[in-house]
């Protein structure tokens, strides 16, 4: 055998042991994605139909009513209509409700709104009747 082939298994065995000998960082949290079929797209699409956070129409006009009615129970009525993403609440409140009061209702309606479905952009009125 040569010289410079006794020197270079040398090096091939020093670098191999020098990389044996190295800390191994063994503390890895793996996370797999759900076996959703999707490769695990329904955890981050919220859009999705099959994703936990989809709602339809139908179930945004729910919370909204549930929300106006937990927040402002002197509401006598609520009448709320989507276009996209627009959503336009008219609330009707008793004969009497002096003004401060119909600004602070259509105020607190708007903060509570926008809290419980916040996809949209509210316009809020408030009648008397």
């Amino acid at each position: 055998m040569s010289k410079w082939m006794s020197f270079a298994i040398g090096v091939c065995m020093l670098s191999l042991f020098g990389t044996a000998c190295q800390k191994q960082d063994t503390h890895h949290e793996v996370q797999s994605h759900s076996r959703d079929g999707l490769l695990g797209i329904t955890e981050v699409n919220p859009n999705n139909p099959l994703g936990a956070t989809y709602r339809t129409y139908t179930d945004d006009l729910r919370v909204m009513d549930q929300a106006v009615k937990a927040q402002l129970p002197v509401v006598k009525r609520t009448n709320i209509s989507l276009n996209g993403s627009n959503a336009h609440v008219r609330l009707d409140v008793p004969a009497g409700t002096d003004q401060a009061t119909i600004e602070r209702i259509r105020a607190q309606a708007q903060e509570t709104l926008a809290a419980a479905v916040p996809r949209y952009k509210y316009k809020v009125s408030v009648a008397v009747k």
